[in-house]
């Protein structure tokens, strides 16, 4: 895939920017601009840069779109049989030790957040009595 069929991708679909809107940030015509989206004009390392900032990602974020999407895509959608579970892990397969091991602490997780959900509860029930407002 070509650089700025990135672009114009992020542009669209991430960032919802109009073309418009991103040549007048680069101080270039939009006719300029989709030519670079157009894949008609190269682009200079500088103006890569330019384009990242408005768009608040990094250089090689534009460079590698397309192959990012894909090994997401490929990665959370049956890789190695996954069957559709979202392991969160990188670069390598998952013992069942973590994984069990995951999902203790995931538990554990689950508890503290409920705790921590169960005491925010009695704090504003308490704000309400405080202030008579009936619930």
């Amino acid at each position: 895939m070509k650089l700025g069929d990135n672009i114009r991708e992020i542009r669209e679909g991430e960032k919802n920017f109009k073309r418009s809107y991103v040549a007048e940030r680069l101080g270039i015509s939009t006719r300029a601009y989709a030519n670079i989206e157009n894949n008609v004009t190269d682009i200079s390392i500088n103006r890569l840069e330019d384009i990242a900032n408005i768009f608040e990602c990094s250089p090689q974020y534009l460079l590698n779109y397309k192959n990012s999407k894909k090994e997401f895509y490929n990665y959370f959608h049956n890789n190695k049989g996954n069957k559709g579970i979202n392991i969160m892990h990188q670069n390598g397969d998952t013992s069942v030790s973590d994984l069990l091991n995951n999902k203790e602490r995931i538990y554990d997780l689950q508890r503290e957040l409920l705790e921590s959900e169960r005491k925010r509860i009695v704090l504003l029930e308490a704000l309400l009595k405080l202030n008579n407002i009936d619930f």
